[in-house]
């Protein structure tokens, strides 16, 4: 099975669902209020690329890339986006995709890229990715492509030449996920990531939806909290 409703994904599944995909799941059956949704496994993406003969195409673009330059990483970011886009899904993948979407009754869902990369304290993948906000059934399958496709943007060619990761296998899991209309949102860090004090926790929030606070286009308000006090 290529898709996994959160209820099935924990901690232990990173490998498959990438980070965000294993973190929703864990806190879904913590029993924290998460708005309901899926993972399409990043086994889904490595069929996709081998049944429409992108792989070997792909490793060639990236084989030419002159690091040096940013027009060469730009160059094959654009033929490598198109070739995903410009590719057929295969029917039953599309057909249980479809089919998971309609299962959460919603008319707006958020496309997420997870990748399966392990992070670890010399990199990460958080924010090298694409999400797609206010999806609906006309636009899920081609941005369920562009999230695929967002493993190749120039952003994250670069990040995977610095952090000396060219040889690492990395996939790219989709989570697909019920909008919530916020009001306010927010992002949490349980250590202090300027400091490292394990002790401080930071909250940043903001009016409207969470990606305002993560793309950088708001400023939010930034709160810290003591975990312990002496």
């Amino acid at each position: 099975m290529l898709i996994k409703p959160f209820s099935k994904i924990g901690k232990k599944d990173a490998a498959i669902a990438g980070g965000k995909g294993a973190s929703l799941g864990e806190m879904t059956q913590a029993g924290l209020k998460v708005p309901p949704g899926f993972v399409i496994l990043a086994e889904a993406f490595d069929r996709f690329l081998e049944e429409t003969d992108l792989t070997q195409e792909l490793e060639a673009q990236l084989k030419k890339v002159n690091y040096k330059d940013v027009n060469s990483v730009d160059g094959a970011s654009s033929q490598i986006r198109a070739l995903i886009a410009g590719a057929k899904m295969p029917a039953d993948l599309a057909k249980d995709i479809t089919s998971e979407f309609k299962k959460l009754k919603a008319s707006f869902v958020a496309v997420r890229s997870s990748a399966t990369a392990e992070d670890s304290s010399a990199a990460s993948w958080a924010g090298e990715l694409e999400t797609y906000l206010n999806t609906t059934d006309k636009t899920l399958l081609d941005n369920v492509k562009k999230c695929w496709s967002s493993l190749f943007t120039p952003r994250a060619i670069f990040y995977r030449h610095e952090k000396k990761m060219l040889k690492t296998k990395v996939s790219v899991a989709v989570v697909v996920q019920k909008m919530v209309d916020s009001e306010i949102s927010g992002i949490a860090f349980t250590v202090h990531p300027v400091t490292q004090d394990r002790n401080q926790m930071i909250i940043e929030a903001g009016y409207g939806l969470g990606e305002a606070i993560v793309s950088g286009s708001v400023t939010p308000d930034s709160y810290v909290i003591e975990k312990k006090r002496a």
